[in-house]
């Protein structure tokens, strides 16, 4: 029996892992399609669906523009904790 709760809990583990890893990525490719639609458009996107992205209440990870030259994007780690990327200074930052 304590094999078996071992074994759900490890799986669940590498499960989180997996997911954290890919709202990584999304973030990350967010992040990069920005910089992109900065350089070619000089300005920020309003929105992620000016990048060819459609935003859900579920997405992976989330954009919103700040000033006219500043963003983050987000994704949630836990209940009340995201992890957050600012170009204000071009890092990761958890938060909550």
């Amino acid at each position: 029996m304590t094999i078996k709760i071992l074994t759900i809990i490890l799986l669940f583990g590498l499960y989180s892992c997996d997911r954290k890893s890919d709202r990584q990525e999304y973030a990350e490719m967010i992040i990069e399609k920005v910089y992109i639609f900065k350089k070619e458009n000089n300005r920020l996107p309003k929105n992620v669906s000016e990048i060819g992205l459609i935003e859900l209440e579920d997405s992976p990870a989330f954009y919103e523009q700040k000033t006219d030259s500043t963003f983050i994007v987000w994704f949630g780690l836990s209940v009340g904790e995201s992890k957050v990327y600012s170009s204000l200074n071009k890092k990761w930052n958890i938060e909550g």
